[in-house]
């Protein structure tokens, strides 16, 4: 599935160029209508373009969180009234399912904020956290992240994990 939108990326920057190609080097005249045609039809490849290009690695997506993840990182910004800017919480995920961890865009929400927090203070602790999405989550609202926040659950990983070492390098067990 990686490879996909890259795939689709290349064929929305060759598809035009072939188009117009083909249109400049045609023997006899075309119609007016398949220039016409033509050209109306290529913004709609861009903006195909566009959309390939925010879903992406790199870029948070709007698609849902997976059913099971690790919870890598998260950064929390809270609405504010006065400027009328709604709150988003991105979460750094790797699912169990693709080795590239990837960052998911969801609307703010009060009960997620808490959980991230208590996660986040069992992180800091050295307990890898786990999550899972509880039933569907897509929004009704258009315009809006495609998450409906706080039916996400965290708890620790039960995999074992290394013990911290202090700063020489020794392990801090005894």
């Amino acid at each position: 599935m990686q490879g996909t939108p890259i795939l689709l990326l290349s064929l929305a920057y060759l598809l035009p160029l072939v188009l117009v190609a083909l249109l400049l080097t045609a023997e006899h005249r075309r119609p007016r209508r398949v220039i016409t045609l033509v050209l109306a039809v290529l913004p709609l490849f861009y903006i195909g373009h566009y959309l390939l290009l925010m879903n992406m690695r790199g870029l948070p997506s709007d698609a849902p969180v997976p059913a099971h993840f690790q919870l890598l990182a998260f950064r929390v910004s809270e609405p504010e009234s006065r400027t009328g800017r709604a709150g988003e919480i991105l979460l750094w995920l790797r699912d169990q399912a693709a080795p590239q961890p990837r960052v998911h865009r969801l609307a703010y929400d009060k009960q997620l904020h808490e959980a991230l927090v208590e996660a986040g203070r069992r992180q800091a602790e050295g307990r890898a956290q786990m999550g899972t999405r509880l039933g569907d989550q897509r929004s009704e609202r258009a315009g809006s992240p495609s998450e409906r926040p706080g039916s996400i659950t965290f708890e620790d990983d039960r995999k074992p994990q290394l013990p911290a070492k202090d700063t020489d390098g020794r392990d801090t067990r005894h």
